[in-house]
């Protein structure tokens, strides 16, 4: 029944197209002669951009040759606040070689201006930083992250200020990256210092002595736990960690026969202000030491 029908159908289509054809004999050329249908483009496949190109690698000679962006150092071609806007990227990046290339830009044609370790200085204990940015490009772009030293000290060129933290530009194949959940939050404002997770949960707060208006402690600031660590040396501490940071006093050029770091640590003496480092609980200081080197910080 199916193929019968079909078939009248198809009778009934050319009986009508042969009439339509016999009226339209003196308005339209020969069918022989007119245009042939049109028929639908073919649809072209959207083309795939090619990933942005990021800087050669340099060789080992060239990385030895490049100043080294560690606690004590000053690097002018380093980043700060008014060359960038960091934002928490909730990754923590780990060099994979001893020495990794650090650039002012995410340019292919940039030249590394400073190398960052796999270890920190002075301690040797294993180096990873916080990754506040990334620029699109082959194998995973460019990174930005936070470094331990200054692009400059204060009270150079008469200006009494400095910026507290620096950043710059690194091959994201330079580094292994990995997610966290966790951020340590400075409320300069507050006095406190929190743990707070992705969530926006507070994990962990408490009141923190912080420096003075002469001395103080960085606000507007990002950056991360540099290291982690138990110095018998540094006796108010009392054998608790103390959790250094990437971040400096914006206002004092050294402190301690260092370049002024700012830390967080234990004090015993519960009153008082600091010399810009925060001032936490035994207990703080044990919860902050648990986190990964890395892990970011940010100071408001």
């Amino acid at each position: 029944m199916r193929r019968r029908t079909w078939i009248v159908t198809s009778v009934a289509g050319a009986a009508l197209v042969g009439t339509v054809v016999c009226v339209g004999l003196a308005l339209v050329p020969d069918r022989d002669q007119a245009s042939p249908p049109r028929t639908a483009a073919a649809r072209q496949p959207t083309p795939t951009p090619t990933p942005a190109a990021v800087p050669a690698a340099p060789s080992a000679a060239e990385l030895a040759a490049l100043p080294l962006a560690f606690h004590d150092a000053v690097i002018p071609g380093l980043l700060d606040g008014s060359d960038v806007h960091p934002e928490n990227g909730w990754q923590i990046a780990t060099p994979n070689e001893q020495l990794v290339a650090l650039y002012a830009s995410p340019d292919a044609d940039a030249a590394p201006i400073g190398t960052l370790s796999a270890t920190v200085s002075t301690v040797e204990l294993p180096a990873a930083t916080a990754v506040w940015g990334r620029s699109a490009g082959v194998n995973g772009g460019m990174l930005l992250v936070s470094t331990p030293a200054r692009n400059r000290t204060p009270g150079d060129g008469g200006v009494p200020d400095a910026p507290s933290a620096t950043f710059a530009w690194a091959r994201a194949a330079d580094f292994s990256v990995v997610d966290t959940d966790r951020t340590i939050l400075v409320d300069v404002a507050a006095d406190t210092v929190s743990v707070v997770a992705r969530s926006g949960q507070v994990v962990a707060s408490e009141p923190a002595r912080l420096g003075t208006p002469d001395d103080p402690t960085p606000t507007d600031t990002a950056t991360y736990v540099e290291a982690a660590y138990v110095d018998a040396r540094v006796t108010y501490a009392q054998g608790n960690p103390i959790i250094l940071t990437g971040a400096h006093s914006s206002r004092i050029p050294s402190y301690g026969g260092n370049a002024a770091l700012t830390a967080l640590h234990f004090y015993p003496d519960p009153t008082g202000s600091s010399h810009g480092c925060v001032r936490i609980s035994a207990e703080m200081t044990k919860t902050l030491a648990a986190l990964p080197v890395g892990t970011p910080i940010q100071f408001t």
